[in-house]
């Protein structure tokens, strides 16, 4: 293939592969970051009926209002430290799921500490909601 081909070829690749997508894509900025925040939030002001409400329909069915603060109460103890603030890294949508990285700070024996954590959501009923893992609250989670 000549040089002129080769670069006709890659134009063709690049212009007809994003069109192969399945579905539109949800636009950015459809509300996950600010669900993130919400989620996330709760820990640091232990608003726990807040953490319930950003749960995606399919953990609201699986756990209740009580199983929810006893697992994320468990959360909060097992970051060692006392979280104060709270930055969203990144929040990356794919259509109807998202992937969120987070870094909560706090003071811990008088030392800065952080913590990184990541989590999934997921579009439903035109809103965002946080998919938490089966073992979310437990010992080494």
């Amino acid at each position: 293939m000549t040089r002129r081909g080769r670069s006709a070829f890659c134009l063709l690749l690049a212009v007809t592969i994003p069109a192969c997508r399945h579905g539109p894509p949800t636009p950015p900025g459809t509300g996950a970051r600010e669900t993130v925040q919400s989620y996330y939030e709760a820990p640091l002001h232990q608003d726990w009926a807040q953490a319930y409400a950003a749960r995606h329909p399919d953990i609201l069915s699986r756990w209740n209002a009580e199983e929810v603060t006893r697992r994320a109460t468990a959360y909060r103890r097992g970051l060692d430290f006392e979280p104060e603030a709270l930055r969203v890294r990144s929040c990356e949508e794919h259509e109807k799921e998202a992937i969120a990285h987070v870094v909560l700070t706090g003071q811990s024996s008088s030392k800065p500490r952080s913590y990184k954590d990541s989590l999934v959501l997921r579009w439903s009923g035109g809103q965002w909601g946080v998919v938490l893992p089966a073992d979310f609250g437990r010992a080494g989670r």
